[in-house]
């Protein structure tokens, strides 16, 4: 598996697979390798990339799962400053997709809040009959 240490790619042994002939469940692999949820993004808004970030004591000691619509990978991150690069690295990509997909699947009811978001995007107030109120 890919692990980013100290800005640099390399490859390193996979600590959750070592584990999978007595748990199936990934999940499960991935806590027996003493990792706990750290943070993700993607399963409550259902982007087309979802990513959870696992963390432990140990190096590696972030697991990033980056899971698209047909397949997961998995890299790592030897420590805090280099989980912090990686998601520096991805954010651009996750907000782009999250937005993408909030705007493709818009209901009627939901364009109101769609509206909303783009106003504050764009810096814009609207007044009580809808209309822009320029600045």
């Amino acid at each position: 598996m890919w692990v980013l240490k100290a800005g640099q790619w390399s490859l390193t042994q996979d600590p959750v697979e070592k584990y999978e002939d007595e748990v199936r469940d990934y999940v499960d692999m991935v806590k027996a390798a003493g990792y706990t949820a750290w943070t993700g993004v993607g399963k409550a808004y259902m982007v087309p990339l979802m990513l959870t970030v696992w963390a432990r004591s140990e190096e590696p000691s972030f697991l990033f799962d980056l899971e698209g619509t047909d397949e997961t990978q998995t890299v790592y991150a030897a420590s805090l400053p280099d989980a912090l690069t990686l998601l520096n690295q991805l954010a651009p990509t996750l907000q782009a997709l999250a937005v993408t997909d909030q705007i493709a699947q818009a209901e009627p009811e939901t364009m109101p809040v769609l509206a909303d978001v783009l106003d504050k995007l764009h810096g814009r107030r609207r007044g009580q009959n809808g209309a822009v109120i320029q600045k």
